[in-house]
Parts: structure tokens; sequence; C-alpha cells
């Protein structure tokens, strides 16, 4: 006999599963030929039902089934636990997925993160060379000024007549030898 196939001798036993077909009645010729033996057996071709189903749906005791509705319970249950596994697989799957793409999103932001900090640090050094020249354009400034005073300086003293005149010029000469080494110069 066809597996899902049983005789039907008793009420069919009800299930609250979801499935594809309803019920379908065929007749199987019987081995007996009699006409109340052919009314009798009745072959119900019972659906086999994909999908999860509650082991609530599946009878506790099996003492009161026939072997083909046992058959069929243990076809529907088999069924029922295979479809439970591929939603598992699909579910580990799906969540592997997930936590691959979650990973490489981490280590992309890791990378982001790493590339802001060397921006950063590029952008202190390039403050602090900044800086750094600002006060050395500063400091060069101040040292022009400086020697653009002593040259005036020097012009007016050069334009006097006398001892102090020379006086005056060697002394700004000395400055200015003093400012060009490195060193300051006060004005006066």
């Amino acid at each position: 006999m066809p597996p899902g196939l049983c005789l039907r001798r008793s009420p069919p036993v009800p299930f609250a599963g979801r499935c594809g077909l309803d019920a379908v009645e065929e007749t199987v010729p019987p081995v007996d030929q009699t006409a109340e033996a052919t009314a009798a057996l009745t072959v119900t071709a019972l659906p086999e039902c994909k999908g999860i189903r509650s082991t609530s749906d599946f009878p506790r005791d099996l003492s009161g089934l026939s072997p083909e509705q046992i058959a069929h319970h243990y076809s529907a249950l088999r069924n029922s636990h295979a479809s439970l596994v591929r939603s598992r697989g699909q579910l580990q799957r799906r969540s592997r997925e997930l936590r691959e793409a979650r990973d490489r999103f981490l280590a992309t932001l890791h990378t982001y993160e790493q590339r802001l900090v060397e921006i950063g640090r590029e952008k202190a050094e390039a403050l602090s060379m900044a800086q750094e020249l600002h006060r050395e354009l500063q400091l060069f400034e101040g040292k022009q000024a400086a020697l653009d005073r002593l040259l005036t300086d020097l012009d007016e003293a050069k334009e006097e007549a006398g001892f102090w005149s020379i006086l005056r010029i060697s002394e700004l000469i000395t400055k200015m030898r003093a400012l060009l080494r490195g060193g300051s110069s006060s004005h006066g």
C-alpha cells in the first residue's frame, strides 16, 4: 500500500495543521469481492502536511489508532520535524550572515576610526608646524623691524657731524652685528 494511504474503518482522526490539499477519498479494489466489504473499505489519501505543527496536534496514546493512522501521524511528525530542521538551518544561516555583516561593519568602522585618528594626528602636526612657523615669522619680522630701525638710525647718524656721531655709528654697528647673529636689540 502506498505511504499516505490508509484503510478507513473508523472515522478519520482530525488534525490541526497546514495541509496543501483536503482529504481525497478513493476506492481501492478489496481483496474480498463482497458488496459489504467494498462499501466498508474506502481509502482516504491523507495529505502530506508541510510546515511546523504543534506536538498537541499528534495523539499522545497510539493504542486506539490503526497502523495506517499511526504511519500517517509518524509521517506528519517527520514532515513537521524536517520543516523545523529546515527553519532552524535557515535561522542559523541568517544569524551567521548577520553576524558576518556586523563583523564587516565593525571592521569598517574601526578602519574609519583609525583613519580619523591618523588625520587628527596629521592635522595636529600641521597645526604645530604652522604655529612654529608663525612664531619664527614673528621673530623674523621683529628682527627685520629692529634692523630697519638700526639702518634708519645709522642713516641719521651719518648725516650728523662730529665725535658723537662716530661713537653713535659704532654703537649702531655693534647692535646690528648682535642682531644679525641672532640676539635681540633694543632701540635706543
